[in-house]
C-alpha cells in the first residue's frame, strides 16, 4: 500500500521540489504552499532524503481527525498504532503547530500528543519511550489548522535535510543550502564552470559542485530519522547508498576530465581557510578552490574557453552591511560583469530591488524567493558578448562624478564657514548639478539628503538611480558610515501630507549647535528635523531684539525662535503651536540651554483662533512664521497665506505693545506682502536678504521675511478675527505646568533612554499621574476616598472578590467607558479600583 508523505521548503520552491520528486518516482505529486504531497513506498521516502536537494524535510503522514478540544487531541493520537513504527526503548520528540480556542499554547499541544503516545505504547508494550529534546531517535509532528483538522506526521529527515554535514564553520549571514540549490537551478547552470564573487564559506560552491557531479546531496550524512524506525531496511539503504557513491564518483572523474572549474572569492582570509578546508571534507577538492580577493578588484579566473555561471548572494543591508554604502558594492559587481564576463550568465539575489538596478544590467528572469524571512529577488542576466562599457559608464563607475567633485569642493568650503559662524548645522549643497537635484545638509556628522521630485520628463528610473548615487557619493565623498546619510523625498504636499511622519518612528535625537545655542533635531522621522537652517539669521535677530522683551512665538513649531529670545535675555516668552509633540520637544530645547522655565508659556492651541481673541497681554515682539497652506482637521477653515496673511497680521495688533514690532516670515516663493497692511497702523521694510545665511545663497527665494513695526496712531482700521470666536476647544491647554519634568539630554543615548521611558510610561518624563480631583457626573461615583478602600471596608472585600455588579465589567478594547456591557463573554471580567484596572 502506498504511503502518503509530506515534502517541506521554503516559499518560492515549490515548484522546482515538485520536479525534483516526480524524477525520484514519487506519485500523485502536489504543490502546495511552502511544500508538496507525494505517493510511494519507504523506499521512495528514504531516496528523497538522500537526493532531495530543494526539500526541507520528509514527513510521513500517519493520521489526520478533527480536532476542536484538547480531549480530541488525545484521542487522535492516542488512536495511532505507535507500536509498528517505534520500539519502547527509542526516544521521542513531539513538534507541535497550530492553535485553536481551546489549544492555544503549542507547547500545551506537545504535551497532550506526548502523552497520547507514552499512554498507546505503556498499553500496547508494557512500557513508555523517553522523551529527548535535543537528540531524539523519533520526532514525531503534529499540525493543527484553522479548519480543525489535526495532522500527526512522523519526521524522516532527522535534522533538515538542508544540513549537508560537511561545513566546519561559516561566515556571519551564512545561505540555507535548499536555496542556494535554487539559486544554482534557477540561474540554468549546467555542469560548467561556476564562479561566487562573494562566497563566504562556500555554500554555492559545494551546491554547484553537487550538480556538477551528480552527487546526491544526503550522501555526508551520518544519521536520518528513519533509522529508528521498524519500517527502516538496511539492506534496501546500502544500497541506496552505495549508487549514490557511484555515480558521485563518475561524477567527480568526468567534471575533472572536462575542466570544470568551481572558483570563489573573498575578502576574509579565515573564512576562504574555511572553504577550502569544506571543499577537502565535501570531496570536491579537486573542483573547488577559493582565493582571497574583494569586489573592487574583480578578474575573471578560468584558465580554459568552458561556459561561465555567476551566483552570489551580496550582502542586504539587513543582516550585514549598510544600504548606503552597499549601492557602491553592487555597481562595481555590475561593471565588473560587463567588463571581465562577457558571454557569462549571471544570478544575484538581494532583498533590495533598488540594489539590485544599482549593478545597470537587465534581467532576464526574475524570481521570488525566501531567504529565512527574507522576501527576495533572484535576478538573472545574461551579459552580451558584445557589450562593453560606454564612455559615461565607465565614468560612472566613480559614482556620479560631477556631483561628487562639486560636493568635495562645497564641504572643503563650508566647513571653514560653518567654524567661523560658530554652527555645526549648515547646507552644503543645492541643486548644484542639475542632473542631482536635491538639498543635502548636515547636523553634527550627519548628511541628509533631500531629493527634490523630478520633472515629468524624466524616467522615475533615473531619477531613482541619481538619488542611489548620491547617498553613495555621499558616504564616499564624506568619509562616514551610510548609517550616517539619511535619504528624504521632498515634493510638495498637499493638506495634512506635509506634516506626515515615517511609517515607522524612530525617536532618535541628535543636538546641533548653532552660535552656542543648543537643539534637538530629528533626522528620520519626519520630512522637517525641527530646525530651519535657512532661519539662522532670523533667530539671530529675535536674539538681539530680545534684550529686556516681551515675545510671542506663533507657529512656533519646536520652539527654537522662543530660546533664541529667552537666551537673548527676554523677560516673558510664549510659544503657540497647534502640536503637542512640537511644543514638549521646544521644551526639551529649553532645557539643554539651561535656560528656567520660569515666565514662559507653550500653550496648544490654533494659532488663527489664539490669536483672534484677546489674551490680556501685550508683547513688545512677535515672531511669526505660518505655514504656506493649511487644511488641519483642528482649524474652523483652511488657511492660505497669500490670501489670508492681511487679517494675519491684522489681528496681531491685539496683542502687541504700542511701537512693538513683528517679524513675519514665510516660505511662499514669489510672495509679496500686500501694502494694505498699514491700514492697520504697520510700517514695513523687507529683511529677506539680509536675513538669507550664505549656505543657502544659490535659493534667494527659500524664505520672505519683512519686519514691521507697530504705531497705533496710525491705525484707521481694526482687525476682524479670523475664527467664529466659538469656546475654545477641550485640548486647547497650557503645557508649561510640566515644567519641571523635562530631562537634560547631554548626549544621544541619554535622550533614547529617555525615549524608551515616555513609549512605555505614556507619561512625559518622570512626571507623576495626575492626583487632580477631576471629577465629573459620570465619573464621580467611581470615585472613593481612602477610608472606603481599608482592608476591613465591605467596599474593599465586594471590590476584590468581584462579585459587585458596580464595579466589574468586561473590557473591550479601546472601550474606555466604565460600567460599559460585556461584548466578548470568554474575556475575564476586570475592575477598576485604587491600584487601577485590573483581572478578577
Amino acid at each position: 500500500m502506498a504511503l502518503s508523505f509530506f515534502a517541506t521548503c521554503p516559499k518560492g520552491l515549490e515548484s522546482l521540489l515538485l520536479n525534483e520528486l516526480i524524477d525520484l518516482g514519487a506519485k500523485d505529486a502536489k504543490e502546495t504552499v511552502a511544500g508538496v504531497s507525494f505517493k510511494g513506498d519507504f523506499t521512495t521516502g528514504m531516496r528523497t532524503c538522500l537526493w532531495s536537494r530543494f526539500a526541507s524535510r520528509i514527513l510521513l503522514e500517519l493520521s489526520e481527525f478533527f480536532c476542536e478540544t484538547d480531549t480530541e487531541l488525545y484521542i487522535g493520537a492516542n488512536g495511532v498504532a505507535w507500536e509498528k513504527y517505534f520500539d519502547k526503548s527509542n526516544t521521542i520528540s513531539v513538534s507541535f503547530s497550530g492553535t485553536n480556542s481551546s489549544i492555544r499554547n503549542t507547547q500545551y499541544g506537545a504535551l497532550k500528543v506526548k502523552d497520547a503516545i507514552c499512554d498507546r505504547m505503556q498499553k500496547t508494550l508494557g512500557g513508555r519511550p523517553d522523551v529527548d529534546r535535543d537528540n531524539p531517535d523519533v520526532v514525531i509532528n503534529c499540525h493543527l489548522d484553522k479548519k480543525g483538522s489535526a495532522n500527526i506526521l512522523l519526521d524522516l529527515s532527522g535534522k533538515a535535510l538542508l544540513k549537508r554535514e560537511y561545513h566546519r564553520g561559516t561566515g556571519a549571514a551564512p545561505l540555507k543550502e535548499n536555496l542556494a540549490a535554487a539559486m544554482i537551478k534557477r540561474s540554468g547552470y549546467n555542469n560548467e564552470n561556476f564562479l561566487d564573487p562573494m562566497c563566504g564559506s562556500g555554500t554555492l560552491l559545494f551546491e554547484a559542485a553537487s550538480f556538477a557531479t551528480d552527487t546526491a546531496p544526503g550522501l555526508r550524512r551520518e544519521h536520518f530519522g528513519f533509522f529508528a524506525l521498524k519500517q527502516f531496511d538496511n539492506e534496501v539503504w546500502l544500497n541506496l547508498v552505495e549508487e549514490a557513491r557511484e555515480r558521485s564518483r563518475k561524477g567527480i572523474e568526468s567534471a575533472v576530465r572536462k575542466g570544470i572549474q568551481i572558483i570563489g572569492f573573498d575578502l576574509d582570509d579565515r573564512i576562504v581557510t574555511i572553504a577550502n578546508e569544506n571543499a577537502q571534507k565535501a570531496g570536491f577538492a579537486d573542483l573547488v578552490k577559493v582565493f582571497h580577493s574583494n569586489v573592487q578588484n574583480l578578474y575573471n579566473p578560468f584558465t580554459n574557453e568552458n561556459k561561465i555561471t555567476i551566483v552570489t548572494n551580496p550582502p542586504y543591508g539587513k543582516r550585514m552591511g549598510n544600504f548606503n554604502e552597499l549601492i557602491s558594492l553592487y555597481t562595481q559587481i555590475g561593471a565588473g560583469f560587463k567588463h571581465y564576463f562577457k558571454g557569462a550568465r549571471a544570478a544575484v539575489i538581494s532583498t533590495s530591488a533598488e540594489l539590485l538596478s544599482c549593478m545597470r544590467l537587465h534581467a532576464d528572469k526574475i524570481y521570488k524567493l525566501y531567504n529565512g524571512e527574507l522576501e527576495c529577488q533572484l535576478r538573472v542576466f545574461d551579459i552580451n558578448e558584445t557589450e562593453t562599457l560606454t564612455v559615461k559608464e565607465e565614468k560612472n563607475l566613480a559614482i556620479a562624478t560631477d556631483f561628487s567633485n562639486r560636493l568635495k569642493k562645497n564641504l572643503a568650503y563650508m566647513q571653514k564657514w560653518a567654524k567661523n559662524v560658530n554652527t555645526n548645522a549648515y547646507r552644503v549643497y543645492d541643486a548644484d548639478v542639475p542632473e542631482y537635484a536635491a538639498a543635502i545638509d548636515y547636523y553634527n556628522g550627519y548628511y541628509v539628503i533631500q531629493a527634490y521630485k523630478a520633472p515629468a520628463k524624466v524616467n522615475p528610473r533615473v531619477a531613482k538611480r541619481h538619488e542611489l548615487d548620491m547617498l553613495s557619493a555621499t558616504v564616499e565623498v564624506a568619509g562616514v558610515s551610510g548609517d550616517k546619510v539619511i535619504l528624504k523625498s521632498r515634493e510638495v504636499m498637499s493638506g495634512d501630507r506635509q506634516y506626515e511622519k515615517s511609517e515607522e518612528l524612530r525617536n532618535e535625537f541628535i543636538t546641533v549647535n548653532e552660535d552656542n545655542a543648543l537643539f534637538k533635531v530629528n533626522l528620520y522621522d519626519y520630512l522637517d528635523t525641527g530646525l530651519f537652517l535657512d532661519g539662522r539669521l532670523i533667530r539671530k535677530l529675535i536674539r538681539e531684539k530680545s534684550q529686556g522683551k516681551s515675545v510671542l512665538n506663533l507657529f512656533a513649531y519646536t520652539c527654537s525662535a522662543s530660546v533664541a529670545a529667552a537666551l537673548g535675555g527676554a523677560t516673558r516668552v510664549v510659544s503657540v503651536d497647534m502640536s503637542k509633540t512640537y511644543l514638549n520637544w521646544g521644551m526639551d530645547n529649553f532645557k539643554i540651554n539651561s535656560l528656567s522655565l520660569d515666565n514662559t508659556d507653550f500653550i496648544q492651541a490654533d494659532c488663527l483662533a489664539w490669536l483672534s481673541k484677546d489674551q490680556e497681554e501685550k508683547f513688545d515682539l512677535i515672531y511669526i512664521d505660518p505655514p504656506t497652506f493649511s487644511n488641519s482637521k483642528r482649524m474652523e477653515s483652511s488657511f492660505d497665506v497669500k490670501r489670508d496673511h492681511v487679517q494675519l497680521l491684522a489681528n496681531l495688533t491685539r496683542h502687541l505693545k504700542d511701537g512693538g514690532e513683528v517679524i513675519f516670515c514665510n516660505n511662499m516663493r514669489g510672495f509679496v506682502l500686500d501694502e494694505s497692511i498699514s491700514e492697520y497702523g504697520f510700517s514695513f521694510e523687507n529683511i529677506s536678504e539680509k536675513t538669507l545665511p550664505r549656505d543657502f545663497a544659490r535659493d534667494k527665494k527659500i524664505h520672505t521675511c519683512y519686519r514691521l513695526v507697530f504705531n497705533r496712531a496710525d491705525m484707521i482700521k481694526q482687525p476682524e478675527p479670523m475664527t467664529s470666536g466659538k469656546a475654545a476647544p477641550k485640548w486647547q491647554k497650557s503645557l508649561s505646568a510640566k515644567s519641571d519634568t523635562y530631562h537634560d539630554y547631554t548626549d544621544r543615548n541619554d535622550y533614547e533612554e529617555s525615549v524608551r521611558e515616555t513609549l512605555t510610561n505614556k507619561v512625559w518624563g518622570n512626571a507623576k499621574a495626575s492626583t487632580s480631583s477631576y471629577k465629573t457626573q459620570k465619573q464621580g461615583r467611581f470615585t472613593r476616598s481612602d477610608s472606603e478602600f481599608n482592608s476591613d471596608s465591605p467596599r474593599r472585600k465586594r471590590f476584590e472578590d468581584g462579585k459587585s455588579g458596580r464595579f466589574s465589567r468586561d473590557r473591550k478594547e479601546n472601550n474606555r467607558g466604565f460600567g460599559s456591557k460585556s461584548r466578548t463573554a470568554k474575556r475575564k471580567p476586570r475592575v477598576f479600583g485604587p491600584d487601577g484596572i485590573k483581572d478578577l
